[in-house]
């Protein structure tokens, strides 16, 4: 038996490889960047857009080639197999970096879209998700004159290669996918838009339940937001002293916050600290003393920020983890419930302590 089994195993592995269904890189279609919009038809609600890298032998600003495919299905999955049948090589995921959830379908439901990103197999749980306005499909279809690589502008608008803006709010799907199912911590999406010409602008935030989008931020409350959540250092801060307008480049910039509920309402106490240098400043601030300044300063970031959580809480959502933090503090079957009733009459504030480190001239 010994011998039989000897003879077995190796034959055995062979039929194994045989059956293998790999195939090689030149037959094989990447999906560099892909859409999904509502189609407004309940029976094929999706409509997925992917976008093909083709391989160029020139790189040169300009010279990247895509082939787009489209199709409406009623389930995403459904959708993607059914697409295999408009190209002549294998789909591959494993090179798609940003997924783009059109603004009708954020408003409708964003759950299934999600849940088949985590599922399939090839999809990295480190790809980038945003929301498309006016759809996934518009954005996707624009093609930015000093793109390189098929799909490499909106690549590195996302990663530190390239640009960073404190506008953007970069969200993977892994770290969605903890918002959605986490109590006390909302879902956030940074929102793509189109110029209408040969650019995309990425500056505004939208907000979520665990389920729909419920709130749209300004550019102006984004930035706010990318700082006092995610204390992003590369950032300005507006302000005005003496009738002049201030632009002030952030340093260093830290804030943390307390939950007091002894007493009702809870108290939620937001602290920021930041240091700045001037960018735009009035003549004559180098000799002044700048206490005054940096309180002046701190008074109207602490105003600015009490607003935008206000607005925040006046929507019922949650993306700074406040009800996330209580949990953690306070564990127990009705925390959550307690939670519940405790944030919509909350008090929220914010102290902002300003350090000017200098006027950004020598004198």
């Amino acid at each position: 038996m010994n011998l039989i089994a000897r003879i077995s195993l190796p034959l055995l592995m062979l039929f194994m490889v045989a059956g293998c269904g790999f195939k090689d890189i030149d037959k094989r279609f990447f999906v560099v960047n892909t859409g999904i919009d509502w189609s407004g038809n309940k029976d094929k609600p999706y409509r997925i857009t992917i976008q093909l890298a083709i391989p160029s032998p020139k790189i040169e600003p300009g010279t990247s080639k895509n082939q787009y495919e489209t199709i409406d299905a009623p389930t995403i999955a459904e959708g993607i197999r059914m697409l295999k049948a408009y190209v002549d090589k294998e789909l591959d995921f494993g090179h798609c970096k940003l997924f783009v959830i059109g603004d009708g379908m954020a408003k409708q439901d964003i759950r299934p879209v999600i849940n088949w990103m985590l599922r399939r197999r090839d999809i990295q749980n480190g790809a980038n998700v945003a929301i498309g306005e006016p759809t996934a499909k518009d954005i996707l279809n624009i093609h930015p004159p000093s793109e390189r690589y098929p799909g490499n502008a909106l690549l590195l608008s996302f990663g530190t290669d390239g640009t960073e803006s404190s506008y953007t709010y970069v969200e993977t799907i892994s770290g969605l996918e903890r918002r959605l199912t986490e109590d006390g911590l909302d879902p956030i999406l940074p929102v793509i838009t189109t110029d209408g010409k040969e650019s995309f602008i990425i500056n505004r935030i939208a907000l979520f339940d665990k389920q729909r989008l419920k709130l749209s931020l300004p550019p102006a409350d984004s930035q706010l937001f990318t700082q006092l959540s995610n204390h992003f250092t590369k950032s300005s801060m507006h302000g005005m002293f003496k009738g002049d307008k201030i632009v002030s480049a952030i340093n260093s910039f830290q804030s943390s916050f307390h939950i007091q509920h002894g007493a009702e309402p809870a108290q939620i106490r937001m602290k920021v600290k930041m240091k700045v240098v001037f960018e735009e400043a009035p003549d004559g601030l180098f000799n002044q003393s700048w206490a005054p300044l940096e309180k002046q300063l701190g008074e109207e970031y602490e105003q600015t920020a009490n607003k935008l959580l206000r607005k925040i809480q006046q929507a019922g959502l949650d993306p700074f983890g406040f009800g996330l933090r209580y949990r953690a503090y306070h564990p127990g079957e009705n925390n959550w419930k307690k939670w519940k009733d405790l944030y919509p009459d909350a008090n929220l504030s914010v102290k902002a302590q300003v350090k000017v480190e200098g006027t950004g001239l020598i004198k």
